[in-house]
Formats: C-alpha cells, structure tokens, sequence
C-alpha cells in the first residue's frame, strides 16, 4: 500500500496536533489568582503611605494602574505599570514603574508585616522613588483578588 506525501502529511499534522500537552503548571501557579499567572498586574488596589505623604494605586485592567501621590500639600497624579515579576525578585516585592506628576517614579509594593506611623499594623510596606524627590517609605493596604 502507497500513501501519497499529501495524505501523510494530513495525517501526522493531525497525530500532532493530538499531542500537543499543555505546558507544567507549577505549585505557585496553581495558588495564585488567574490572572495573576496570565502575567497581570498582582495589586487590584493599594492605599498607604507615611508620615505626611499617602499613595492611592487602582487597577485599569492590562498590568496599567492609575495612581495619585499626595505630599507637602500636592497631589501627583499619573499612570503606572507593573512589567512582570523580576527575576532575581523575591516573591513578596510587587515593583510597578511610570510616573506621578510627569516625573519617572517606581513604587515597590512588599508582602511583609509593617507599623504605620499612626501605630496600626497593615501586611504591606511600600517604597516611592519620584526623580528630584526624597524616596518615601511607609505601609499600606493591598487588595487581594
């Protein structure tokens, strides 16, 4: 019996096309959100901040937040973007980068217990760094999915 190339090639296209396996899935992927291991942003919503400054960050879908940044009596409003997890991160740092008042800012969100300066207990600390201003550190409120 003679097969002729065209119907080989139909035929092992379609035994291939059976074999296809999905790629490993991974224990931290299984106990993360959907979304998440799609490689969207991690933080739906964050409020904090420190002694005379507080950070308001929301979710607008596709890993982009609106953000708004009140200090010294301004408030710096603009856009950020959370660009996937660093490699050599651990996975308790979140770090989203863009900008606030159309300076470059990047704000390092960590997963870890933290005092506020009011003395209230929240289970999120966070870093601002805005160019031509001091970097800003305090505690904050991050919603989970």
């Amino acid at each position: 019996m003679t097969m002729r190339p065209i119907a080989v090639a139909v035929l092992l296209t379609g035994l291939l096309a059976g074999c296809a396996t999905p790629a490993a899935k991974t224990v931290a992927d299984e106990s993360r959100h959907p979304s998440i291991a799609a490689g969207v942003s991690p933080v739906p919503a964050f409020s904090g901040g420190g002694a005379g400054w507080r950070i308001e960050i929301t979710s607008t879908g596709q890993g982009n937040h609106d953000a708004s940044l009140s200090a010294e009596g301004r408030t710096h409003k603009g856009t950020l973007r959370y660009p996937g997890q660093p490699a050599d991160a651990p996975s308790s740092l979140i770090v989203l980068n863009g900008e606030l008042g159309r300076q470059p800012a990047i704000v390092e969100i960590k997963r870890e217990s933290c005092r506020n300066a009011e003395g209230v207990d929240t289970m999120a600390s966070v870093h601002v760094t805005m160019e031509g201003q001091p970097q800003r550190r305090g505690c904050g409120h991050l919603a989970v999915y």
